[in-house]
Formats: structure tokens, sequence, C-alpha cells
């Protein structure tokens, strides 16, 4: 096998290496579980615990979603409220973020400033 050649394969073994090595720690960082909801829809869904998870609404016409939202429990920590993009002139994209804490339940409530529907979701912590 000539040089060039082992060092091709040397080079595709190293990148391969770095793969495989970046999967298993995104496999083990506790990456955030993606639900998104759009206007009214409320919705139950299951995280594990330990794991972050955020909710999206989109404002329709005037106000934006308050935060912190209303939690039933601990099961279910607030981090924080960001505005997405990209902007729609319907209104404000809003992400919210949470930390699925313990098991258990929570309902969360989310309250609009104007005159957009709540939207409740319950998750369930496993």
């Amino acid at each position: 096998m000539s040089i060039i050649k082992s060092i091709a394969r040397a080079d595709a073994l190293r990148r391969a290496a770095i793969v495989v090595i970046a999967l298993v720690a995104a496999c083990r960082s506790g990456n955030p579980v993606a639900i998104s909801i759009t206007g009214s829809t409320s919705r139950t869904f299951t995280v594990p615990s330990g794991n972050q998870f955020s909710v999206t609404l989109q404002t329709i016409g005037p106000g934006e979603y308050s935060s912190p939202p209303s939690l039933s429990s601990s099961a279910v920590q607030f981090r924080d409220v960001a505005d997405v993009c990209p902007c729609v002139p319907a209104g404000p994209t809003q992400r919210f973020r949470f930390l699925a804490a313990g098991p258990g339940s929570a309902v969360v409530t989310f309250t609009h400033t104007d005159r957009n529907p709540m939207v409740e979701d319950t998750v369930l912590v496993r």
C-alpha cells in the first residue's frame, strides 16, 4: 500500500472516530426534547426526568404569553423564555424552556396578555 493511501485511510479512520465520539456525547448530554405548539393547542406529553424541553407558542395579534407560566408542581421547573425568529407579522413567537426536574406530572398554564386563548399543557415526567 502506498504512503498516500495509508495517510488517506488513517485520516478517514480519525474522522469516523470523531463522529462516533460526537454521537455518544450527544446521546449522553440530555439533549432538549422539542415540543412545539402553535396557537391555542393544549397537549399532554412525556419527558424523561432530568431532560430539558421547550414549548413554542405563536401569538396572533397584539400581546404575548406571560412569563413565567404557571406550574402546578415542582416536577417541572421554568428556565427562560425568548422570542424566536423568523418574526412574522401575526405576532411574536416565544420559546419557553423547562427542566423535567423529577418524576411526577405538572400542568403548565400559559396565559396571554391580550385575546389569545390560554394554553394548558400536561407534562408527565418519567
